[in-house]
């Protein structure tokens, strides 16, 4: 993507701030038309900058800002959603900590994509608006699979591509398996958990008023996307152990 020299004003999510120099600090941030960039803020760790809130580490913001292929030139910023809620609860900082971190990860700098912004701002509203955080989280870590390439088969056997007769997933495989390619190796799983994962895999957070799955059922698919995740994308997740730390708790 060509950077134009000149000033901007764009919708964006902060992923990370970092101290740069004494008073000066670099935001990374990924917008909604340029994708992921980093800012050079300069003076807002001052006690007086008006741009300091704006620039905290998941907010979504406005940015006035001039780009460039290296360092971007902040000029001003106001806070559109401070995720106050998401601040104040250690578990759904966690699981937004985690979000951000597979964008911060895996987006390479100056390549917009709106469906990129549209689901991490999606994930974060579900979980500022209550809706069960370990749902939120499967939902994006689908969003994961499919980002990285390699969605899961969720429309029918892995194997014979079969529709019927579904009775378990294939870990190695990634998707359904039916009754006659099923083996020892698969992992067998009742009706109501592989209707949940199939739906899971196919619906998007505007949708997320539509599943009913029981927690049973949600324990067992957290368990099996974090393998498929952690082994398909190779992105070993730093958030994740603190994830899994408050899950103990």
């Amino acid at each position: 993507m060509t950077i134009k020299k000149e000033e901007v004003v764009c919708l964006g999510i902060v992923l990370k701030t970092q101290s740069y120099k004494e008073s000066d600090a670099l935001v990374t941030v990924y917008f909604k038309d340029y994708g992921k960039m980093t800012l050079i803020a300069r003076g807002v760790k001052k006690l007086k900058s008006k741009n300091a809130a704006a620039c905290q580490s998941l907010t979504l913001s406005e940015f006035t800002f001039i780009p460039r292929n290296g360092l971007s030139t902040l000029i001003k910023a106001s806070s559109v959603d401070f995720y106050r809620y998401l601040k104040e609860d250690i578990e759904l900082e966690a699981y937004a900590s985690y979000f951000m971190e597979f964008v911060l990860r895996n987006e390479e700098e100056n390549q917009p994509d709106l469906d990129v912004f549209n689901h991490l701002k999606e994930a974060l509203d579900a979980l500022n608006h209550g809706y069960p955080p370990q749902l939120v989280y499967l939902l994006y870590n689908a969003y994961i699979l499919k980002r990285c390439g390699v969605a899961l088969q969720v429309d029918g056997c892995v194997r014979c591509l079969r529709q019927n007769r579904i009775a378990g997933l294939s870990l190695e495989d990634g998707g359904f398996v039916c009754l006659d390619c099923l083996s020892l190796r698969d992992k067998q799983l009742d009706k109501e958990t592989l209707k949940a994962f199939r739906y899971i895999n196919k619906v998007c957070f505007k949708q997320i008023d539509q599943l009913k799955i029981s927690q049973e059922s949600i324990d067992q698919l957290i368990e099996i996307m974090d393998y498929y995740v952690d082994e398909m994308t190779g992105i070993l997740f730093k958030t994740k152990k603190m994830i899994k730390s408050l899950e103990k708790l």
